[in-house]
């Protein structure tokens, strides 16, 4: 005979994790928040209020982007948010850098061609989405190649250009886009299993991706702080 007690403890057991993921979702997503206030109020130790400006610009793109992907798991309209902040974040490395606008404006104006265009179609999505489900669904699995393929040009891009044009706190921006890159590289292992059919373990790697994602966020938060202001001699250490 059936023992249905283990059913209702493991139905008992699966929603008290479940109740616990959506716990821990909301305090990554106060996290980042949090990290957002920090880089307004550095607004008074800030060295350039320039430089400033983009970092809180980017940060708020990236609030915006969790709060579609951490607390609505409305994925294709967040990595959309989440590229406008690496345009931010670009245009923050090439501010006041000539030479650096000049490189970079041509492939910038192209990625934001293509990221315009996608967020449109996105758009039209939503607004087409009671007229034929199949062809939402084709549009859809499009979409999300390729605004991940976007969204990874931006990023690369925005390494690329922090850590040459960037002068300072470069160390720290640096360190937090890699700790940023990582995050993403398991998100995307987390994803295979969905998108591409990989074997259903990799979902295992789940938790490395807020273990790169938070700190990563904190170092940005404080990327524009003028250290030299508070501890004269620490300047050299995030330079």
């Amino acid at each position: 005979m059936y023992n249905y007690s283990n059913y209702y403890g493991f139905w008992n057991l699966s929603r008290v994790f479940h109740d616990l993921l959506a716990a821990l979702a909301q305090i990554k997503f106060a996290f980042v928040a949090v990290c957002s206030v920090v880089a307004l109020v550095s607004y008074f130790l800030c060295r350039s209020k320039k430089d400033w400006f983009w970092l809180t610009l980017g940060l708020a793109f990236t609030v915006g982007a969790d709060y579609l992907l951490i607390l609505h798991n409305r994925h294709l309209t967040g990595v959309a948010v989440f590229c406008f902040a690496h345009v931010a974040y670009i245009i923050r490395a090439v501010t006041g850098k000539p030479d650096g606008m000049r490189r970079i404006f041509p492939w910038l104006a192209v990625l934001m061609v293509g990221l315009v265009y996608t967020v449109l179609t996105i758009f039209l999505i939503d607004m087409l989405n009671w007229i034929n489900a199949d062809l939402v669904v084709f549009r859809f699995a499009t979409s999300i190649y390729v605004i991940a393929a976007l969204y990874a040009a931006l990023f690369i891009t925005n390494i690329y250009v922090s850590a040459r044009y960037l002068r300072h706190n470069r160390v720290l921006i640096v360190v937090g886009l890699l700790l940023f890159a990582f995050c993403d590289i398991f998100v995307l292992i987390f994803n295979l299993p969905l998108y591409f059919g990989a074997p259903e373990g990799l979902s295992m790697v789940f938790p490395l991706i807020w273990v790169f994602y938070l700190p990563s966020q904190a170092l940005l938060a404080l990327s524009a702080v003028n250290f030299s202001r508070i501890f004269p001699h620490t300047q050299t250490l995030v330079n």
